[in-house]
């Protein structure tokens, strides 16, 4: 298994401590030395390594990377829940380098208007580790709604989602649980109804559709 790691020393980031911990965990549980996990990741070991020191936090990719080189050799029945207390560690470790470990919203079930939504959007993807827009547009799996520009006005309060997809693939990409998921459907549906926005996708769709018309009368 390669030399022992270093003692996590205490730290006044205890967050960061306890989530080097569960990815020590993770590793000595598939029994796995940085090179082996490097070996089918696409980052270094030593970028792994420095994942589990407890000195900073590490991007979401590396997290992700190190999980899914130590999967295949976790127990069928531990690879689930250490997921998830390995996101949660590191969605906690964000929130306390950000300073909004004590970050208040608008509950998504009290949401009663626009405003409320924006709030409540903008708590939400801190508490889930205010993930870069490149990396929300990734994981949202649906990159075509959420153009960076678009993405990054709502996340600072400017604008409000386009649409209901739109909406949905942000916190996609902010790994939402499925309860979350249908949370927030339920709040669009409150505000919103079956109207759309004045900005929405199916208004820049209708405007393409027009333009094109113009462009086309006349040709054969």
């Amino acid at each position: 298994m390669g030399r022992p790691e270093k003692p996590l020393q205490g730290s006044s980031s205890p967050y960061l401590v306890a989530l080097a911990r569960e990815l020590r965990n993770q590793r000595v549980t598939a029994g796995l030395t940085y090179a082996e996990m490097a070996a089918s990741a696409s980052v270094s070991a030593a970028t792994l390594k420095r994942a589990a020191s407890g000195i900073l936090v590490p991007h979401i990719e590396t997290i992700r990377q190190f999980y899914a080189a130590c999967r295949p050799r976790l127990p069928r029945e531990q690879q689930v829940p250490l997921w998830t207390a390995t996101l949660r560690a590191w969605q906690l470790a964000r929130m306390e380098e950000r300073g909004t470990l004590a970050a208040r919203g608008v509950r998504i079930a009290l949401i009663a208007d626009a405003r409320d939504l924006s709030l409540a959007l903008y708590t939400f993807w801190e508490k889930k580790g205010a993930l870069p827009v490149r990396a929300i547009r990734v994981y949202s799996k649906d990159e075509i709604l959420l153009p960076l520009t678009s993405l990054e006005r709502i996340l600072k309060r400017e604008a409000l989602p386009q649409s209901k997809a739109q909406l949905l693939a942000i916190i996609r990409g902010c790994f939402a649980t499925s309860m979350e998921e249908k949370q927030w459907d339920a709040a669009w549906q409150k505000v919103f109804g079956p109207q759309r926005p004045a900005t929405g996708p199916d208004r820049v769709r209708r405007r393409t559709a027009r333009a094109s018309a113009s462009s086309l009368a006349g040709h054969p």
